[in-house]
C-alpha cells in the first residue's frame, strides 16, 4: 500500500482477505479506502455491504445498496447481495424477490440461483431449491470451493425434500476436500468402501461435524454393530465431552476420544492410542446413513432413545428436582453458545419466551450455556417464572450428567442445538422449536431421529413469533396448573 497509494484493487483485496480472516471491521476499513480511491466501482460497494452484513449491521448494508440500484439499476450483483442481505436477516420470502431481479438481469450467474435455492428451501419449497441447485451446478462455479458448497447444497434440499437416499447419496460431498467445511483425518490404513461386507471386520468410526450431529448419526451405531457380528470389532472414535456417554450406550465398542487441531485454518483430526494394526477399516459416523437410512421407514420408531443416560444421575437429578417442590419441571433452553450475525437468524430472540414462561404452575430449569444470568432475570421481571439454575453442572462439558438430568426432567424445550439433541437421543420428551427447511427432519413434520421428539415450526423459516406462540400454547394445554 505504501508502494501503491491509490491502487483500490489492492485494498479491496486486502479487505478480502480481511474477510477470509473473519474480520469484517478490519474489511471495513480498507473498503472505504478503496471507495475513496474509485467511488464508481460497483464491486467495492457490493463488498462494503457484505462486510455490514457479516457485522448484523443490516439496515446499513440495505440503505447502500438501495442507493447503489438507484444510481445503477442493471447491476445484477447488486441485486443478488441486497437478497443476501435480506436473507441473512431472517426475512427469506422478501429476499426472493431481488434474487428473481437478479437472475432476470443476468441468468448465468450461478450465485443468485444458489442463493435462491436457500432461500426457497426456507420458504418452504425444497422442490424448488433443488432445481435452483442444480442450475447453479449446471452453470458452473468460479472455484472447487464454491463448486463443492452448491453439491452441499443440494444434498440439503434433496433431504429436506425427503428424498432420503439420494440426499445421503449427494451428502457424500463433506468429504471432499474442496468443501468448506471438509475435515482431514490423519488415519492410516484402507477406508471403508460402501457395499463393502462388516461381517468380522475391526471398524473404527470416527464422529464428525458438530456436537449435534454427531450426535443425530449415532443413532446408526446399533445398525453398524450388529453388521459387524460377535466376531468383528467397533472402535468408536468420538468427540472428548461425548466419550462417557457413548462408553455406556454402545457397551460392545471401544470408545476413545478423538482430537481435533487447525492446520491452515482448517480442521485435522488425529486418534491417539488407537494404532493402524488395531482396525482393517475406518469409515466416518455419517458414511452408514447412506446404507442404514435410506428411508424414513429405516429409522427408529421405539422412544427410548438410542443413549443411555446413567441411572444412578438421573436418580440423583430427580431427587434435586423434588426439591423445587410441585408442578412439573421444563428445561429451556434459547439458543446456541455460538450465535453469529449469520446464525442469530436461527434462534427466536428471548422476549418471544415470554407466553412459554408465564405458563402457570411450571418450574423452569435453566439449560442455557454459558453465562444467562442477566437474561435468566430479565425473564423472571417480565412474566414471573420460576427459573431455576443448577450449580455445579457444567452444562457445556459434562454432557453425560446434561443426559441424565434431562432424562428427569418431565420435558426439555428449544430450538435444535447439542443440548436438546442431547436429551432426545436420550430418551427424553423433547420439543424442538425449529424451522420447516431443518433438514434434520427430513421432510417430515417431526425428527424423525427421535420418536418421542415433537417439532413446533410455522410455514416458513423464521416465523418465530408463530413458532414460540404455538410452543407457549402447546405448553398450557398440557402441563399448566391452576
Amino acid at each position: 500500500m505504501s508502494l501503491a497509494p491509490e491502487d483500490a484493487t489492492l485494498s479491496r483485496d486486502l479487505a478480502r482477505l480481511a474477510g477470509l480472516m473473519d474480520r469484517p471491521d478490519l474489511a471495513e476499513q480498507f473498503l472505504h479506502r478503496a471507495r475513496r480511491q474509485d467511488p464508481a466501482s460497483v464491486e467495492i460497494v457490493n463488498d462494503l455491504a457484505c462486510a455490514w452484513c457479516a457485522q448484523a449491521r443490516f439496515g446499513e448494508a440495505i440503505g447502500l445498496l438501495q442507493e447503489a440500484l438507484t444510481a445503477d439499476p442493471s447491476a445484477a450483483l447488486l441485486w443478488n447481495t441486497l437478497g443476501c442481505v435480506l436473507f441473512e436477516q431472517g426475512d427469506a420470502a422478501q429476499s426472493l424477490v431481488f434474487f428473481d431481479e437478479a437472475i432476470r438481469l443476468d441468468a448465468r450467474m450461478h450465485a443468485a440461483w444458489f442463493n435462491r435455492a436457500n432461500a426457497r428451501r426456507a420458504v418452504g419449497d425444497p422442490r424448488g431449491a433443488l432445481a435452483d441447485c442444480e442450475q447453479a451446478i449446471a452453470l458452473g462455479a468460479d472455484s472447487a470451493a464454491q463448486g463443492a458448497m452448491y453439491r452441499y447444497g443440494r444434498a440439503l434440499a434433496l433431504l429436506t425434500a425427503g428424498e432420503v437416499g439420494a440426499g445421503w447419496d449427494a451428502y457424500a460431498v463433506r468429504n471432499e476436500a474442496s468443501y468448506a467445511g471438509y475435515v482431514q483425518h490423519e488415519l492410516a490404513g484402507q477406508v471403508w468402501q460402501r457395499g463393502r461386507p462388516l461381517a468380522g471386520r475391526r471398524l473404527l468410526v470416527v464422529g464428525e461435524q458438530g456436537l449435534g450431529d454427531e450426535v443425530l448419526f449415532a443413532s446408526v451405531i446399533p445398525d453398524v454393530a450388529r453388521d459387524l457380528g460377535a466376531e468383528g470389532k467397533l472402535i468408536l472414535a468420538v468427540e472428548p465431552r461425548l466419550a462417557p456417554l457413548f462408553r455406556r450406550s454402545f457397551p460392545a465398542a471401544e470408545v476413545v476420544a478423538y482430537e481435533t487441531r487447525l492446520e491452515n485454518a482448517r480442521p485435522v483430526r488425529c486418534i491417539r492410542g488407537v494404532a493402524p494394526e488395531d482396525y482393517d477399516a475406518w469409515a466416518r459416523m455419517g458414511d452408514f446413513l447412506a446404507t442404514h437410512r435410506r428411508g424414513i421407514a429405516s429409522f427408529p420408531t421405539t422412544p427410548g432413545g438410542f443413549l443411555k443416560a446413567d441411572p444412578t444421575r438421573v436418580a440423583h437429578w430427580s431427587a434435586v428436582l423434588a426439591e423445587f417442590g410441585e408442578g412439573p419441571k421444563v428445561g429451556v433452553i434459547w439458543r446456541s453458545l455460538m450465535v453469529t450475525a449469520q446464525r442469530q437468524k436461527f434462534y427466536p430472540s428471548l422476549e418471544l419466551w415470554a407466553p412459554l414462561f408465564a405458563t402457570p404452575g411450571v418450574i423452569f430449569v435453566n439449560l442455557q450455556v454459558g453465562d444467562s444470568a442477566d437474561e435468566v432475570a430479565a425473564i423472571v421481571q417480565a412474566t414471573g417464572a420460576d427459573v431455576r439454575s443448577l450449580p455445579g453442572l457444567d452444562l457445556k462439558n459434562d454432557l453425560d450428567d446434561l443426559a441424565a438430568l434431562s432424562c428427569a426432567l418431565d420435558l426439555v424445550v428449544g430450538p435444535a442445538t447439542a443440548t436438546t439433541n442431547i436429551a432426545a437421543a436420550a430418551g427424553a420428551t423433547a420439543w424442538f422449536a425449529t424451522t420447516p427447511d431443518a433438514w434434520p427432519r427430513l421432510g417430515t413434520a417431526a425428527f424423525p431421529w427421535y420418536p418421542q421428539a415433537r417439532a413446533f415450526s410455522g410455514d416458513k423459516a423464521y416465523d418465530w413469533p408463530g413458532v414460540m406462540a404455538a410452543v407457549a400454547a402447546a405448553l398450557h394445554a398440557q402441563l399448566a396448573t391452576p
